[in-house]
């Protein structure tokens, strides 16, 4: 019990801690004001990331009607937009980096108010009858707020006054980030193990349905503004994939039931294949970009 109590206290939250350091690290003001400079691509992130994020999660709840604790941490994960995964995967898929941080960065300051009230939301609609739903709203709001904007302005303003040490910084931190990531993952697993083998089949399902989803919906709200094809891979990943260490903070030290994580942890492993697939489809769409310009 102390080992599980320090692993939801200690172990996860400093983890995130690291992690939105990290992304502290790599911005900048001129980040934040590209909402100025970009303000159709960022508007169109932010509906994705945040608003219908959790109406796709909802619908997908409602219509599988899974069991309560797959339904409610489904939520939980769509309440996770972006984080360091999404741009791993923008970066490597030659997207348009900046703004898939621009989005992470601004979606991480908001989600200190939506993910308390989505939790709220899920907790509320589907917990068993009967059960009292107590969600204490301000104190997750709290902690949210030194979980991920303290450690991103401590970041921001390392960069800013000591731009050469923040430098040699970004990659220990996030090597340590995502070390101590697969630590938590592997140890949420072990705690949540029954769970997962009475649920696997119904949280596999949510969870591949609302990555396919929110991705071709990210995809789609792109091609539909007419956005370029770099900002179109950004926002796909950005709205497709969600941010795990976050999700895992929710479930494991917020509400304190590991078993909120099952979607995530079987999320977090579909997530791989589905991203790759669309960075080799990426990949061809650049390339018939550039020859379409060619042509032209």
């Amino acid at each position: 019990m102390e080992l599980a109590f320090a692993f939801q206290t200690i172990i996860i939250p400093f983890g995130l801690f690291l992690i939105m350091m990290g992304l502290g690290l790599t911005l900048s003001i001129d980040d934040i004001l590209r909402v100025i400079i970009m303000p159709k691509a960022v508007l169109i992130g932010l509906t994705g990331q945040l608003l219908l994020l959790p109406v796709i999660a909802f619908g997908i709840a409602f219509l599988l009607n899974p069991a309560p604790v797959i339904a409610i941490g489904l939520i939980l994960l769509a309440a996770c937009p972006g984080g360091i995964t999404s741009n791993a995967y923008v970066f490597a898929s030659r997207g348009d980096i900046a703004l898939s941080v621009t989005l992470t960065s601004i979606a991480s300051l908001f989600t200190v108010v939506t993910m308390p009230l989505l939790a709220w939301m899920a907790l509320t609609a589907f917990t068993d009858s009967g059960e009292i739903v107590d969600v204490p709203i301000a104190n997750m709001m709290r902690s949210l707020a030194q979980l991920t904007i303290l450690p991103i302005i401590l970041g921001m303003l390392t960069r800013k006054f000591k731009p050469d040490f923040a430098q040699k910084m970004v990659e220990p931190v996030r090597k340590m980030a995502i070390g101590i990531l697969i630590m938590v993952i592997v140890a949420n697993t072990w705690f949540s193990i029954d769970t997962l083998k009475m649920y696997f089949v119904q949280a596999g399902m949510a969870a591949l349905v609302l990555n396919l989803t929110c991705m071709s919906v990210g995809f789609g709200l792109s091609r539909f503004a007419k956005l370029n094809i770099n900002q179109t891979i950004s926002i796909t990943y950005e709205v497709g994939i969600q941010n795990l260490s976050l999700a895992l903070v929710l479930a494991n030290t917020l509400l304190m039931v590991p078993d909120y994580a099952a979607v995530t942890l079987v999320y977090g492993f579909i997530m791989k294949f589905t991203a790759l697939s669309f960075m080799a489809y990426a990949r061809k769409l650049k390339g018939l970009d550039k020859a379409e310009a060619a042509t032209a």
